[in-house]
């Protein structure tokens, strides 16, 4: 069986411009993602956490961080903010990016032998 990768486009986004609505969305989620954060303990105030600080960020989504589901839970974006970014953004000193980078290197390898191995039949 011979499959082939789709490139997909953003279903409902006819112009590549940004438009005036999808500016004050931004600006919604951005408010109200802040807004929606919970802090549960804060002990011996070591948050916030000073910028400089260097931090250690391990994990699948810190470098690919996934922006919404499947089905229901998908979102339509123009772009996204990952926890890497953000932290790198913020001012912090991501001591973990070679890890960060390998992990990349070896996802994206398995993804393509899974891949050629569909394509081949194996």
């Amino acid at each position: 069986m011979n499959r082939t990768m789709k490139q997909r486009k953003l279903p409902g986004v006819p112009c590549p411009e940004e438009r005036v609505y999808e500016l004050h969305n931004k600006q919604i989620a951005r408010v109200a993602a802040t807004e929606g954060m919970v802090l549960l303990k804060n002990e011996n105030a070591i948050l916030p956490i000073p910028k400089g600080t260097a931090v250690a960020l391990y994990g699948a989504g810190a470098a690919n961080t996934i922006k919404g589901g499947t089905g229901s839970g998908d979102v339509n974006s123009r772009g996204t903010v990952s926890i890497l970014e953000g932290l790198t953004n913020a001012g912090y000193r991501i001591v973990t990016k070679r890890w960060l980078d390998a992990y990349d290197e070896a996802y994206e390898a398995a993804r393509a032998q899974w891949r050629d191995a569909e394509q081949t039949g194996r």
